[in-house]
């Protein structure tokens, strides 16, 4: 254990079902929990091998055990009642399970793997000098980016980039759950970039290993980068959200869902086109050595109405 490394007494795991995220200790590793949310069974997985709570496992769906068939059929047959015409009265009930069904599969089957939108739309590659190479990995909705690069910064970035056409205004929301701490500017985002070039003009909002965020672009094509300070406090998970008016630029950071969005430094005027990419950003800060980090409730918006009324 490292100096100032907390022993950890208790992790979160994901719901194979619905993706809902689960807090327990470590002596239920292993053993059988409802699902909070879908009320299904699942066997709790182990913790993270690295003893970071802040990452989240995907627990395995509980299998109950089959009665051999032989008995099965005997028992439906001496339980099975007499046959009735169907009750009337089920219609309704049933045409409202299948509404809510429906909009279940809506939710969770949106998108690849907790992607807004086609699967088709969505590009996943590394921008500039950036080695190994980067990857994407869903599970229940979270997604799992892994990426290297020096850094999204002076002349030219090296990342890992997903991403996908954004024409004119828009708006791209994540929840970032946790993101490795390989360098202390290691970081993890949402950001709308004027192409693949590693000189590319660029408006990003991005959260450190520490959990602070901050405000970075790019306002010119081969130009420098520059970035605001650091906002939104230490910590995960935070949410974060930027936005595009015309040529006008905005980061947007919250620490949970019901909380107002805190703007994060002035709007920047960038002269990109009107043909941009929006999507998620990994940087490990170190150049040869690959960052994970999480992200969940991925939202993209198009049009006028992309960015928050704010009063502040």
């Amino acid at each position: 254990m490292f100096e100032g490394q907390t022993v950890m007494s208790e992790f979160k795991y994901a719901c194979p079902v619905c993706g809902q995220h689960v807090r327990c200790e470590l002596s239920q590793a292993g053993s059988v929990m409802d699902c909070p949310t879908c009320f299904q069974k699942i066997v709790v997985p182990q913790p993270p091998a690295n003893a970071d709570p802040k990452f989240i496992l995907t627990g395995t769906q509980f299998a109950q055990k089959k009665v051999p068939n032989t008995i099965a059929r005997a028992a439906a047959a001496s339980a099975a009642p007499p046959e009735k015409s169907f009750p009337l009265v089920m219609v309704p009930a049933m045409v409202l399970l299948l509404i809510v069904a429906a909009g279940a599969f809506f939710y969770f089957g949106r998108g690849h793997g907790g992607l807004p939108g086609s699967s088709k739309t969505w590009q996943f590659a590394d921008i500039g000098n950036a080695a190994p190479a980067g990857a994407f990995s869903p599970s229940r909705g979270v997604c799992t980016l892994t990426g290297s690069g020096a850094d999204i910064w002076r002349q030219a970035d090296a990342f890992y980039f997903v991403s996908r056409p954004l024409n004119g205004d828009g708006s791209l929301v994540a929840e970032i759950l946790n993101v490795q701490n390989t360098h202390q500017w290691a970081k993890a985002g949402v950001m709308i970039r004027d192409g693949a070039d590693a000189n590319a003009m660029f408006a990003l909002v991005s959260i450190r290993a520490d959990g602070q965020a901050q405000f970075s672009w790019r306002n010119a094509t081969h130009g420098e980068a520059a970035g605001s300070g650091t906002a939104g406090g230490a910590g995960f998970p935070k949410w974060v959200k930027i936005t595009r008016q015309g040529d006008r630029f905005t980061a947007y950071v919250r620490a949970r869902p019901a909380d107002e969005w805190q703007r994060i430094s002035d709007s920047q005027t960038i002269p990109m086109g009107s043909k941009a990419l929006v999507g998620l950003a990994v940087c490990s800060h170190v150049p040869g050595t690959l960052c994970q980090a999480q992200f969940d409730g991925i939202a993209l918006t198009t049009g006028p109405k992309a960015a928050p009324s704010l009063t502040h």
